[in-house]
């Protein structure tokens, strides 16, 4: 009787053992969303969806080679991550503030207000780089048209990225500066494209981009990538967002 007690206990402890091996991973922990206020601009009554935090942009290696770098736009922590690849090993060479659509959610149609998302398996492609500091645009906001896009867009190409279907053939969206718009970043207010501020679309297409750079776009919910994790543990100074939101003066 012992013995048949022992091997059931055997058993048992067998298969929690078992269980306790074959359990799924454990996701990923979303440390945000960030909480979001009203804030008013500098000039007339615009009012902008902001992050409550405050952050500027860090270069963590400045002799990056720009045809081995690419992007990792995270909705969730309102940053543009570069990534360079060298060897087996994929490092932070750069991060940057950002302002992204109105509505946080994936983008499926024209106008719907929304920044499209892609994986790191399909993303979306830098296909031009344009001079777009004559460029000018009128947000339906009582302000008229303007300049409003900075020295630089980045044009993103879709057709190939598993962003919703409904998106793939849109030309318009890129990434470009904030002219007129800097108290946006970070923070939640363009019509689907993504807004630096102006001195960093500079730094951004002079140091780190070239045509063809990959654009992973993460959705809001979207924690850290595991090659996120170990870059971010192997960058000594890495420097993550301050709580409480503070403009950044124009440079």
């Amino acid at each position: 009787m012992k013995k048949i007690v022992f091997i059931l206990m055997v058993a048992l402890l067998g298969g929690n053992v078992l269980m306790a091996q074959t359990k799924p991973a454990k996701k990923e922990a979303v440390t945000y969303p960030i909480p979001m206020k009203k804030q008013k601009a500098e000039r007339g009554n615009k009012v902008y969806d902001v992050a409550d935090i405050y952050d500027v942009a860090r270069i963590y290696r400045p002799e990056a080679n720009p045809a081995q770098c690419f992007f990792v736009i995270s909705k969730q922590e309102f940053r543009l991550y570069v990534y360079e690849v060298e060897g087996k090993d994929t490092l932070l060479a750069a991060h940057f503030p950002i302002c992204y659509a109105k509505n946080p959610g994936p983008k499926t149609r024209t106008g719907d207000m929304s920044t499209p998302e892609c994986s790191l398996q399909r993303p979306a492609t830098i296909s031009q780089i344009r001079n777009s500091s004559s460029w000018a645009h009128d947000f339906k906001d009582g302000r008229g048209s303007f300049p409003a896009y900075g020295a630089w867009f980045m044009r993103l190409d879709l057709s190939k990225s598993d962003c919703h279907p409904g998106c793939r053939s849109n030309r318009s969206i890129g990434i470009h500066g904030s002219s007129g718009n800097r108290l946006s970043v970070p923070g939640r207010d363009s019509e689907g494209c993504i807004r630096l501020r102006d001195e960093d679309i500079k730094t951004l297409k002079s140091r780190f981009t070239v045509v063809g750079t990959r654009v992973v776009i993460k959705s809001a919910n979207a924690g850290k990538l595991p090659f996120e994790l170990r870059a971010e543990k192997n960058c000594k100074d890495y420097q993550r967002p301050e709580k409480g939101y503070r403009p950044v003066d124009a440079k």
